[in-house]
């Protein structure tokens, strides 16, 4: 440590001291603060970048994705035009019976007619039958829920302090049970000893 013979001259150099050391504080401050910030803003450049190519893949995957359902659609939609072709020809030889009425004929045009009726009446007698299957369903939902509030209702009637009691009373009171003596209602039983030898 540097010794002063003036006070003066030691006060002034502690303090020259004290203002540097505050000065590179801050200056040692200041450049971590930059170095902080431009690996702050190279990390969030990465993360930018990454999240661009992440974007990027999903649009491309989407675009070939979407481009392979278009080209299954359309596959699919010259099948369905192809089959209902097959279908109207099938309908015109199953009309005309296989030149039995001729091609062409009143007949064979009547025959188409009435097969296409039968279609249209199966493809009504299939959505019915759609329909009733789902009443139904409804139906047998509706009779298990009410099914299901009785059994409740009978539960909570059943544990009721007044019904067990009354249940009890007349499971004590021999006279009001069924089969006993003192049932007045009970059909009788036949005499074995009024029967006639015959019988």
């Amino acid at each position: 440590m540097p010794k002063f013979d003036n006070p003066a001259l030691e006060i002034v150099f502690w303090i020259g001291s004290a203002l540097i050391l505050l000065v590179l504080l801050y200056l040692a401050y200041r450049f971590g603060r930059w170095i902080a910030n431009l690996s702050a803003s190279r990390v969030m450049a990465q993360k930018e970048d990454d999240l661009f190519t992440a974007q990027k893949s999903f649009k491309n995957l989407y675009e070939q994705e979407l481009n392979n359902l278009r080209a299954q659609n359309g596959e699919l939609q010259t099948k369905i035009q192809n089959l209902e072709a097959r279908v109207e020809d099938y309908r015109k030889k199953a009309a005309g019976f296989g030149g039995l009425f001729g091609s062409g004929g009143k007949r064979a045009d009547a025959m188409y007619a009435l097969l296409l009726e039968n279609e249209a009446l199966e493809e009504a007698l299939y959505q019915q039958n759609e329909k009733l299957k789902l009443e139904r369903a409804d139906a047998l939902k509706e009779q298990m829920r009410s099914t299901g509030y009785r059994r409740v209702l009978m539960s909570q009637i059943l544990n009721d302090e007044r019904i067990k009691s009354y249940v009890a009373e007349i499971l004590a009171d021999e006279r009001r049970l069924p089969g006993t003596g003192g049932n007045s209602h009970a059909p009788a039983l036949p005499d074995e000893t009024h029967r006639s030898p015959g019988t």
